[in-house]
């Protein structure tokens, strides 16, 4: 349910932000790509459910191994979709530069937070200090007594959304602003990611 709600912000999310590149079949060729590869993510989650066994950092079998890999190239493809739009606004002139400003830094944040992920990979888990399953906080499930590297790809990951609405709201025209607030925003993201490994 988590992976099919955040899936569903992030799609709406980039239909949103894919709507100013002017490079229409760009856009598009990007637009499919992330279609595709977030149905293969949630198709497999799904699929894994349904059997009764874990999606990630399940290699048990032949079989769980290839469709945990699957899911990895799918994640790399869908980061470098993100990747290949933020360096098409840079091509985008329309739009008031503090806003264009907070979508660019929302991108490559998340680019960044994505790669995370590989950290999680290296480890076979995101709890550190203890084996995943811990008790965690309601829904999101969180570690409460142990650190869990979830936060802080969390945080990266909605930057996404959190920048682009301050740079509207708050900054369209103020560049130096929306700077300021995309490096304590960061700032926050790599703490949570140190902080769990204290």
């Amino acid at each position: 349910m988590k992976f099919a709600i955040s899936i569903g912000i992030f799609s709406w999310t980039m239909s949103w932000l894919l709507h100013y590149i002017p490079q229409v079949k760009k856009a598009k060729i990007i637009t499919w790509l992330i279609i595709s590869m977030m149905s293969l993510e949630l198709l497999i989650i799904s699929f894994q459910a349904a059997r009764g066994v874990t999606s990630h950092y399940n290699v048990a079998t032949v079989f769980d191994l290839s469709l945990f890999n699957t899911m990895g190239v799918a994640i790399v493809m869908n980061t470098l979709a993100v990747f290949w739009a933020f360096m098409l606004f840079r091509k985008v002139h329309t739009l008031p530069s503090g806003y264009k400003l907070a979508i660019q830094l929302g991108m490559l944040i998340f680019v960044i937070a994505s790669l995370e992920g590989f950290v999680m990979v290296g480890k076979m888990s995101h709890t550190v200090g203890a084996p995943d399953g811990q008790e965690g906080i309601f829904f999101l499930n969180w570690a409460k007594k142990y650190g869990d590297l979830r936060i802080a790809h969390f945080v990266g990951l909605h930057s996404l959304q959190v920048l682009p609405l301050f740079g509207w709201y708050f900054a369209k025209e103020n560049t130096r602003r929306v700077w300021l607030f995309a490096l304590m925003y960061f700032a926050f993201s790599l703490g949570s990611f140190w902080q769990a490994f204290l």
